[in-house]
């Protein structure tokens, strides 16, 4: 086991010489990462929010047959609705007409034999069906298929599969790209992406054919985002990673932020679709960048493959390249890794299984809040563009805190305060919410609530990384992700329960649910300054020494170099292999 680790560990090495010697932070790297790590990204990000949006329920009540009546006229001024409506509680806790029902009257053209309702006066559902708040949407599907009162659900559900589609898709993909590579899988995301999205528009009106399409759209959410992130740090320096993984943030960040302007400025959900999904087809249009990953074909022993790619990166980057297919596969030779059994091996022993509960555990206690937070941000009355602006915008600037904090004290420390200040934040909402004038303040505590459940994010996504050993790294990401997106279903049935009953629940809700996350990452391991597992007997003990309290201390001055001359004499053999012959 040992031999084949130090065989592994070679093999990376001379590899990563070989990205040296053609560039590893040249013109192509930063080109790839502005078109596919930020570009793309931005508009994947519209791609993924664009139904979510259009699902939003305006503000509605029933409608009467129109005439010229003076009642009519009348009840659209707001100056006798109560002799149209019951009055009600909503879930704002205000006195106000009912949303979903209307007394059981004759309304005809005749305005003296009108009579005001008694307690004794029926109500009914709304016969002639709804008329609804064109403030800030003009058609939209919940408007155009009447997805309100009894049929609330209709949108609800369509949330759920989403995240259910996201499950699917994660898991699927996840496996393929390690199978048959990054490049064919991110090809197909986009095709799903757009033709999901785009064909939805013409499907409203058969519910089930908008499900579906809803559910192919946002199959491929997560790998849309994760190829090429995994293939632009594949082909760059170890020292640029981190900045990789902020850079798509931004993109992402800045398409969630544009994404509800678009909708405002057009107001019409079918163009908005089309706008926000179309444009992902651009990213066919480079095929001098769109490359596969030379790391993966050479783990794949697909040298001639990979030979082709690494003339790509060399070319564009201005550096000669003279190997051979011969010389490469012996330099980079094909390991034979450490077997595991999948998921089944994340709960390999009982500390292994520990950690990988509370990491489960964590990763559900930030996915239902990100998503009830998105779908509240749609009704918890005021602009929902602007207060879904908001939300997407305070994401970037709670990612560069949770690495400050992250860097400075710890994951496990940062990790569990943000989990607990999210909890603190929601109980001033659950105070304000029902008194009037306030939505100002509530929108705002919101938005910190989203910041530390962001920071939380930051966190959680390093700990899955450094935690695992590393042939489970990348399952045991993907898991917590896949598990976490199960419960994240049940985020807009919350919201549901806020809009129809009382809107302080959902807030009820991720207070308890971002203390119980407060609690499971604290158990965590620090894995700051620690050396990364790489073997599964290192995985089932680390972090077994720790003290709870201990502090994180700064990595030891002293550097093993056990590889040292194993990579010197690697680093030889490449440089004559690599030198042109006369």
């Amino acid at each position: 086991m040992a031999s084949q680790e130090s065989e592994a560990d070679g093999s990376d090495a001379a590899f990563d010489r070989i990205m040296e010697t053609i560039g590893n932070d040249g013109p192509f790297q930063r080109r790839y990462n502005i078109i596919f790590n930020v570009t793309a990204v931005l508009f994947f990000a519209m791609c993924v929010v664009n139904v979510l949006l259009v699902l939003a329920v305006p503000d509605h009540h029933c409608s009467i047959p129109v005439t010229a009546t003076q009642m009519h006229n009348a009840t659209h001024a707001g100056e006798a609705k109560e002799n149209v409506y019951p009055m009600e509680f909503n879930s704002r806790g205000e006195y106000v007409p009912s949303s979903c029902r209307m007394y059981d009257m004759s309304y005809d053209h005749n305005v003296t034999d009108f009579a005001p309702p008694t307690n004794e006066t029926t109500t009914v559902a709304c016969i002639y069906g709804y008329e609804y708040d064109r403030t800030y949407y003009d058609r939209t599907p919940v408007t155009e298929q009447d997805w309100v009162c009894e049929r609330e659900l209709y949108g609800i559900n369509i949330f759920s599969v989403v995240r259910v589609s996201e499950v699917c898709g994660t898991f699927i993909l996840g496996q393929l790209g390690d199978r048959i590579g990054r490049l064919p899988v991110y090809v197909f995301s986009i095709v799903t992406a757009v033709v999901g999205r785009v064909f939805s528009v013409l499907s409203a009106h058969h519910y089930w054919l908008f499900a579906v399409l809803a559910f192919i759209g946002s199959f491929s959410t997560n790998t849309s985002f994760q190829s090429p992130l995994i293939i632009a740090m594949e082909i760059s320096k170890d020292a640029n990673r981190a900045a990789l993984s902020l850079w798509q943030l931004v993109g992402w960040t800045a398409g969630v932020c544009l994404a509800p302007l678009i909708l405002w400025w057009i107001r019409d959900w079918t163009w908005f679709m089309i706008i926000t999904s179309l444009p992902c087809l651009l990213f066919y249009c480079f095929p001098g960048y769109a490359i596969e990953s030379p790391r993966w074909l050479a783990s794949q022993g697909r040298y001639r493959d990979c030979l082709v790619q690494l003339r790509k990166i060399a070319t564009v980057n201005g550096r000669p390249f003279e190997l051979t297919e011969a010389q490469i596969k012996t330099l980079v030779p094909q390991i034979e890794c450490e077997k595991t059994y999948g998921i089944a091996s994340l709960f390999s022993g009982w500390h292994m299984t520990k950690l990988t509960c509370l990491l489960l555990l964590s990763w559900i206690c930030n996915t239902i809040p990100t998503f009830t937070l998105f779908l509240l941000s749609l009704q918890m009355g005021g602009n929902p563009f602007l207060n879904n602006f908001w939300q997407g915008a305070v994401e970037l600037p709670a990612y560069l805190l949770g690495q400050l904090c992250c860097d400075r004290v710890g994951r496990r420390f940062t990790n569990s305060g943000a989990f607990l200040a999210a909890a603190i934040a929601c109980l001033p909402v659950v105070l304000l919410i029902h008194r009037p004038g306030t939505e100002l303040y509530v929108t705002m505590l919101a938005i910190v609530v989203k910041f530390f459940v962001c920071i939380t994010y930051f966190a959680l996504y390093l700990q899955s990384v450094e935690m695992y050993p590393t042939s489970l790294r990348q399952t045991g990401t993907s898991f917590g992700i896949i598990v976490s997106n199960v419960f994240g279903a049940v985020g807009p049935y919350i919201v549901y329960l806020g809009t129809s009953r009382d809107l302080r629940l959902p807030f009820v809700a991720m207070a308890l649910i971002t203390g119980v996350g407060a609690l499971s990452s604290i158990f965590l391991p620090e894995t700051l300054h620690q050396k990364l597992p790489e073997t599964m007997e290192e995985g089932r003990r680390f972090g077994r020494d720790q003290h709870f309290w201990s502090i994180p201390k700064g990595p030891l001055a002293a550097i093993a170099t056990e590889n040292t001359r194993p990579l010197e004499s690697e680093l030889q053999e490449l440089q004559k292999l690599h030198k042109p012959s006369t």
